[in-house]
């Protein structure tokens, strides 16, 4: 057995439209809608399907919960200019520009929270 990359994740989330609107606007995500009115996110190859609380799509995880998750993106975006969009965005940089070790070497990082408290890590490889 070998796993090649990740397809999808799912966040669970408490708004829907407040996902789309933050990943949209600020990480430039595109909104898929999909099936019988569902959404994703789309980014790369891969994609964020939403669950909205009390209403997820079985089989979900076992605890489920929005702001659990702590998450890296990684941008060919300089940093600066990152952090100029961030900015114009008027969202909070909690910490960084700080220099991390990402899977394929070392990155440099800020970390930001979304709409529902999810830990973003947003990267450049050194």
């Amino acid at each position: 057995m070998k796993i090649n990359g990740i397809d999808h994740i799912v966040f669970t989330v408490n708004n829907i439209d407040a996902t789309c609107k933050f990943y949209s606007q600020v990480l430039g995500m595109q909104i898929i809608e999909f099936g019988d009115g569902r959404y994703a996110l789309g980014f790369g190859t891969a994609k964020i399907n939403l669950h909205e609380k009390g209403k997820e799509f079985e089989p979900k995880a076992l605890n489920s919960t929005p702001g659990s998750i702590d998450i890296c993106f990684i941008t060919d975006i300089p940093m600066k200019d990152v952090l100029t969009h961030i900015g114009s965005c008027r969202v909070n940089v909690i910490e960084g520009p700080v220099k991390r070790n990402g899977s394929l070497g070392q990155i440099e990082s800020i970390y930001l929270r979304d709409p529902d408290g999810n830990l973003i890590e947003i990267a450049n490889y050194i």
